[in-house]
């Protein structure tokens, strides 16, 4: 009988000086992608360092889709939603969401430097009404690191005083209905006095002429 080759085990140092002396790598099929190389460093800084290079290139590749998913729209009538969407990597809320970001960043509503770093809490950024903006950065929320929880708690805080202002723009809205009625009944009851005054004689030191 042949003898059973035998198995060679790896300690926990042998497993980290071979992580030290090799980069890991991606398993992505794409190889000619280096950017998915990664390699072991030494001190906490300079993890930090690559993790926010990386996710701040996470946010910029968030906004080029968005904008591809904005020309893709205008580029192609009527076939977007037949011919691209139903090829991409994610579904039409996170499109319509990722496309709102761009939007707001084209528009000149925010900077594309201080949006948050996640997509999800860049669009509930992009909720936020124009009135309530100026609010919301002295909260801090318009800044890379806001979360998307801190940014949904302000919106429900919004909600009350958004109610409140319909409620008082849609009173406005009716006051000012009825003043238009009343002053188009005025300038009716305006023009029925002209027309009869052009029609009694005039008069001379406050006495009527004879005609």
């Amino acid at each position: 009988m042949s003898e059973k080759p035998t198995m060679r085990t790896f300690s926990a140092k042998d497993i980290k000086s071979r992580a030290a002396a090799a980069p890991i790598r991606s398993t992505t099929t794409r190889l000619e992608d280096f950017s998915t190389t990664i390699l072991p460093l030494n001190r906490p800084e300079d993890y930090v360092r690559e993790i926010g290079k990386l996710w701040d290139e996470a946010q910029r590749r968030f906004l080029a889709i968005g904008r591809y998913l904005r020309y893709a729209i205008r580029a192609n009538k009527g076939e977007f939603e037949a011919k691209i969407l139903p090829q991409l990597p994610f579904g039409r809320a996170v499109a319509y969401q990722l496309r709102e970001v761009a939007e707001a960043v084209e528009s000149g509503r925010f900077q594309e430097q201080e949006l948050p770093r996640s997509y999800s809490a860049a669009y509930y950024l992009t909720l936020v009404p124009d009135e309530h903006v100026t609010l919301a950065r002295s909260r801090g929320l318009v800044r890379p690191q806001a979360a998307r929880s801190e940014i949904m708690r302000f919106l429900k805080e919004l909600e009350p005083k958004q109610r409140d202002d319909l409620k008082r723009r849609e009173a406005l809205i009716r006051r000012r209905e009825q003043i238009a009625r009343q002053m188009a009944r005025l300038r009716e009851e305006m023009a029925e006095i002209e027309a009869e005054l052009r029609l009694l004689p005039p008069t001379i030191d406050g006495e009527a002429k004879e005609a």
